[in-house]
């Protein structure tokens, strides 16, 4: 027992060393568990595996032996800004102008860990912990404003949340579990860009780079999951909101770095599930995910001292709150065998008035189906995911964050731009469980 806990232990090591290199593909998760991925993340009143920890902390109670389980998602992103159109302050035409820019951005490993065991002196409790980002988007496009004029925007953006998740559960009666979980977490932040400014040649072209980090932020996750009858299950879990404390440094590369702060929390979020089992070989289920983007109105990087003149820079967000419809169905065709598929409806929280290539999303639709493969104790989960635009959405000149990219340096009169953006990704998701 004593070298199970040391291999566990290890491969916890193992998966924080990992994700500390890896960045997810967006602003929020696509899953983590190729068995939540393939159901399209309606996983709430499921939640029969380690990775309940993320999803409704009281599913643990399902588990009745040590189980722990291991693996990674692949995250393909093709991004793409069409015709895109920018004027400077004076009117005069970025070029290359009504150019079409497709991102650079890598393909993207998100790993996951997680293990949970009952108490063995009372069944009813269940301890766990996992590994995983919740939180994460890094985007690359060519940095080169001859290829692409949006490089004066952002050619470079990553965000993301590591958390290790030590959480608890209790079995209070057959019908009725509750779950608590604390997540600890690393943030990191960063950008570049160049600076468009052909009045001032010092300036012009040059990168501007920012990179913070805050190396510890908390919050926690807490959940119900109740079963009125065999073939019922409801789940309600909530997960909290993030302060953060980013500290770091913005360079205007080859001139002038300096020291700065600034403070991007990470949105709470509640989801609400209900499963419905008609036979021993169906399960249906449907979530909402309620996200509380609206906390994110704009953030601040202060300097410590003037950088181009100035002692800090506001990014103006006024994101929106969504609501996502999630779906999925899992059919176990045989003992060795079970079939699974999702869908989910993504709003995009950002509006017209803020998009720009930091943050360049849109209304999405995924796909997703997977397997499970039953060997016992051991068990394989793989999800294939599909996301693509809904629209190509158009931007038609609204936007402060990319008009103020080509502004006028001294008098901050404003450029313009238009473009139409559109993408899609594909997601690859394996895991490893065992149980002992």
């Amino acid at each position: 027992m004593r070298r199970l806990y040391l291999s566990s232990l290890f491969a916890l090591l193992f998966l924080v060393s990992t994700t500390a290199s890896s960045i997810a593909g967006n602003v929020d998760t696509y899953g983590i568990g190729a068995k939540a991925t393939a159901l399209g993340g309606a996983f709430s009143a499921y939640a029969d595996n380690p990775f309940a920890i993320y999803y409704n902390p009281a599913g643990l109670t399902q588990i009745k032996s040590l189980m722990v389980s291991v693996g990674t998602e692949l995250l393909d992103p093709h991004l793409k800004l069409s015709n895109f159109k920018a004027k400077d302050w004076a009117g005069n035409h970025v070029q290359p102008y009504g150019k079409d820019i497709t991102d650079e951005s890598p393909t993207l490993n998100v790993p996951h860990f997680g293990m949970a065991m009952p108490y063995p002196k009372n069944k009813r409790l269940v301890f766990g912990v996992a590994v995983y980002v919740p939180y994460g988007l890094h985007i690359k496009w060519d940095n080169n404003p001859v290829n692409n004029p949006g490089a004066y925007n952002s050619f470079e953006s990553y965000y993301l949340r590591m958390v290790a998740t030590p959480t608890v559960a209790y079995r209070i009666s057959n019908k009725l579990s509750i779950g608590f979980g604390i997540s600890i977490g690393k943030s990191k932040s960063g950008s570049e860009r160049r600076l468009y400014a052909p009045s001032i040649p010092t300036l012009n072209n040059r990168i501007i780079k920012g990179s913070f980090t805050d190396d510890a932020n908390y919050s926690f996750n807490v959940g119900i999951l109740y079963k009125p009858i065999k073939q019922l299950a409801i789940g309600i879990a909530y997960r909290s909101r993030t302060h953060t404390d980013f500290k770091g440094s913005v360079e205007v590369v080859g001139l002038q770095k300096v020291d700065a702060t600034t403070s991007i929390d990470h949105p709470d979020q509640l989801q609400i599930g209900v499963r419905y089992m008609p036979s021993d070989k169906v399960s249906l289920e449907a979530d909402v995910v309620w996200t509380h983007w609206s906390l994110i109105k704009s953030y601040t990087v202060h300097f410590d001292q003037p950088l181009l003149g100035k002692t800090k820079e506001v990014f103006d967000r006024d994101w929106k709150n969504t609501k996502r419809l999630k779906f999925g169905v899992e059919w176990k065709a045989t003992k060795l065998l079970t079939l699974r598929a999702g869908y989910y409806y993504d709003p995009s929280p950002i509006p017209d008035k803020t998009f720009d290539l930091l943050w360049p999303d849109g209304d999405k639709k995924t796909y997703s189906v997977g397997a499970g493969l039953n060997f016992g104790r051991l068990s394989v989960d793989l999800a294939l995911q599909y996301t693509v635009s809904e629209y190509k959405r158009e931007i038609g000149s609204e936007s402060d964050e990319l008009n103020n990219s080509y502004s006028n340096p001294i008098t901050g009169q404003k450029g313009s731009v238009s473009t139409q953006a559109s993408g899609h990704l594909w997601g690859y998701a394996v895991t490893v469980n065992y149980k002992f």
